[in-house]
């Protein structure tokens, strides 16, 4: 059966709202379209998990490694953030750049998520699908680059500097982990049933989403290869 999505705006931020940054998982609700400011004190507290994009994750089985994945990129990003706190370098501001560059892959990453629940995408999901394999792999180098971002924050917050030689060769172990766009994803994507013009239709932005994906993956390696390569 295929799960409903809540009206709950999707949103894979994880930090709460300033300037209380206690939780690194936590994210703030969105409430639905149409509530005013009225209506703002029914928003509910931040939480520990993602909000459900659908009205039951008990219609979301198999996807357990994704929300695992999607919980240790966002907590990277957020402690990362923290150490932008109190200004920077212009140095320091080209790094924050090329963390919002990976905040948008990370985005990107739970839009698909949300598309992920319905059934006719679960020969995808499943391990070594096609879908899988490019979300694994996007993760896995994500985090790597995150990690290589975190290196040269610290090193320029120090009186001695980066450490250039380790974050270069940080980021070469990071290169080899990208997973580039996959044309036979678009190809498996393209011959699902989804009527995209069909206002219920689950499915109508999945190649939209698919194609963000691809766009953020590809502008956030080639952001960094000429400044770290």
């Amino acid at each position: 059966m295929t799960a409903s999505k809540a009206t709950t705006r999707r949103d894979s931020k994880q930090i709460p709202a300033a300037p209380s940054r206690t939780a690194s998982y936590a994210r703030v609700r969105t409430p639905p379209r149409g509530q005013g400011a009225a209506d703002e004190d029914a928003v509910p507290p931040p939480s520990s998990l993602p909000p459900p994009p659908f009205l039951n994750e008990g219609d979301v089985p198999g996807l357990e490694w994704w929300l695992d994945a999607h919980m240790g990129i966002a907590g990277q990003l957020a402690w990362l953030e923290q150490l932008f706190d109190g200004g920077g370098s212009a140095g320091t501001a080209t790094v924050r750049s090329l963390v919002s560059q990976a905040e948008e892959v990370r985005d990107a990453l739970y839009e698909l998520y949300c598309d992920a629940a319905d059934s006719r995408l679960a020969p995808l999901v499943a391990p070594g699908g096609h879908l899988e394999r490019q979300v694994s792999g996007s993760y896995r180098w994500c985090a790597l680059v995150v990690d290589v971002l975190a290196s040269l924050t610290t090193g320029l917050r120090a009186a001695s500097g980066p450490d250039w030689g380790a974050i270069k060769v940080g980021f070469r172990q990071a290169a080899e982990h990208y997973t580039p766009p996959s044309d036979p994803l678009r190809a498996a994507v393209h011959e699902l049933p989804i009527d995209t013009t069909s206002p219920v239709e689950p499915l109508r932005y999945l190649s939209r989403d698919l194609e963000t994906l691809f766009a953020a993956t590809e502008d956030l390696h080639a952001a960094l290869a000429p400044r770290l390569a």
